[in-house]
């Protein structure tokens, strides 16, 4: 099994089960990414800064439906990977801290979970890795902002 940088690949091959339960893996994980953006919303009160910039794609991350090939991700593909990772990485600011008999407890107000995220490889295994910012995620994801509108 070789390993990139940041990223861990696997191999689809495996014992006669592992492929049915890797698949099952991701689709549980983008499955709940959508049920966090859907319960959160995608808009917030204070935008994050990554929010406000364009990006665009610079890496094949997206499986046709049609054809099986990763291809470049559309405008509107990067747009919607943007703001779901710019929410789910969210770190609050100025936490509150609450005095509860001699203790401190800190009201996370939902951030600070890593956010587990998948690319093809070229030979067709996925490879993972868990971001806890923005910047690491869109890193991975082969995300940069795009300067060419100014």
């Amino acid at each position: 099994m070789s390993k990139s940088k940041n990223a861990r690949r696997s191999s689809m091959q495996g014992h006669a089960g592992y492929p049915g339960i890797k698949i099952a893996i991701v689709l549980s994980v983008i499955a709940a990414v959508f049920a966090v953006v859907f319960l959160t919303g995608t808009k917030s009160s204070n935008a994050s800064p990554a929010m406000e910039k364009k990006y665009k794609g610079t890496r094949a991350i997206v499986v046709d439906k049609e054809t099986g090939q990763r291809r470049i991700p559309t405008q509107e593909e990067v747009d919607e990977v943007v703001s779901n990772l710019a929410t789910l990485a969210n770190r609050p600011e100025d936490l509150p801290i609450t005095a509860a008999s001699g203790g401190e407890v800190v009201d996370l107000q939902g951030g600070y979970g890593g956010v587990l995220l998948a690319r093809p490889a070229d030979d067709g295994s996925w490879e993972t890795l868990c971001v806890f910012t923005f910047d690491e995620g869109a890193e991975f994801l082969g995300l940069v902002e795009d300067t060419s509108a100014e």
